[in-house]
């Protein structure tokens, strides 16, 4: 978890903008991708 935070970081800064929400789906697939 800490990990996936920790690269979250950076584009939780690009999609927290305006695509809060959008972050949340995008967060789904994203964690996939680290994860992996």
């Amino acid at each position: 978890r800490l990990i996936y935070e920790r690269m979250a970081a950076p584009p939780a800064a690009l999609y927290g903008s305006g695509l809060a929400s959008n972050y949340q789906g995008q967060g789904l697939k994203l964690s996939k991708h680290f994860k992996a």
